[in-house]
């Protein structure tokens, strides 16, 4: 009986020793990480707040930079304008995986193709909000694609322009851009519950469906309704 309590005891005082090793190295891996996670988290929310970004009517909205009808955003740098795409048109991909922007010095005309995004297997042009001269693009987007969706909003803006002229002064900002996202914002919710048979979400939450439920013809017809000059 002795020997078979001594085997027991060994047994067990191994086995909380492998456990206690087990913890301490679950904690050396997980700890970090965690650490890492929330302080990630952390400036990211402070970066939002800096920004003043908030949800309205189901999408992310900036006050601070002009709204054009095609679903870009426009801010001013210098004698130039950084442009980027709003959260309802990084809605009509469920990912970006690519980015085509052109070369620096390219003159475009409003309305005209300055950035291509792709994801999901489909793919999105972006029309030029105003007409003027390609000033520089965002190389970060260029290698990391993801940012676009990711952080729309500052970091993975698109192309800087040089305008034409000052008509982009005229863009709504502030609170008339927010009163505008809320109208487009029910208008997606109208046209993919009439044209193509989504249902919104109790609340009039925005529905953006994965592009593979949408054929193509309704994905053209979703594309050019929203992304229009």
């Amino acid at each position: 009986m002795i020997a078979i309590l001594e085997s027991v005891g060994v047994f067990l005082t191994g086995l909380v020793a492998r456990l206690g090793v087990f913890i301490l190295m679950l904690a050396v891996l997980v700890v970090p990480a965690l650490v890492a996670a929330l302080a990630i988290r952390a400036v990211a929310r402070r970066r939002e707040r800096a920004l003043g970004l908030r949800k309205v009517a189901g999408l992310v909205f900036r006050p601070d930079v002009h709204y054009a009808p095609n679903h870009t955003w426009l801010r001013r740098r210098g004698g130039a304008l950084e442009v980027g795409v709003d959260d309802l048109a990084a809605r009509l991909l469920p990912s970006v995986s690519a980015v085509e922007l052109p070369s620096p010095g390219t003159v475009v005309a409003k309305g005209e193709t300055i950035a291509v995004l792709h994801g999901g297997g489909r793919a999105i042009s972006i029309p030029a909000p105003v007409a003027g001269a390609i000033a520089g693009v965002n190389a970060a987007a260029l290698r990391d694609p993801a940012i676009v969706k990711r952080d729309g909003y500052d970091r993975g803006w698109l192309v800087v322009v040089t305008p034409a002229d000052q008509s982009f002064s005229e863009l709504p900002r502030g609170e008339v851009a927010e009163g505008w996202l809320r109208r487009e914002s029910a208008r997606w919710n109208r046209f993919l519950e009439e044209r193509l048979g989504f249902a919104a979400a109790d609340g009039g939450e925005l529905v953006a469906p994965a592009p593979w439920l949408v054929g193509e013809e309704s994905w053209k017809a979703l594309t050019a309704e929203f992304l229009k000059g």
